[in-house]
């Protein structure tokens, strides 16, 4: 059985939320909403921000995490406000 790359993410952000935050693990977070989630449950991590691409993501990171301008740039107008 394959799983979907949004399976892969929810499992390694599980994993690392509840189990252990290991480096081999938390690379296979690459979905926007399992990025945003690590970032703002686990930590605010660099290489994982960099995963959240997905406007309605980004702008919820914005909100909940920190405002940044380089992750911003990818909220959609409608996103805001």
């Amino acid at each position: 059985m394959w799983l979907e790359p949004e399976e892969v993410s929810h499992w390694a952000y599980r994993y690392c939320r509840i189990k252990e935050d290991r480096p081999e693990i938390r690379k296979l977070i690459t979905n926007s909403q399992w990025a945003h989630n690590y970032c703002k449950w686990i930590k605010d991590d660099p290489e994982i921000r960099k995963n959240i691409t997905d406007s309605y993501w980004t702008s919820k990171y914005c909100k909940d995490v920190k405002d940044r301008p380089r992750i911003s740039r990818y909220i959609e107008e409608e996103e805001c406000g």
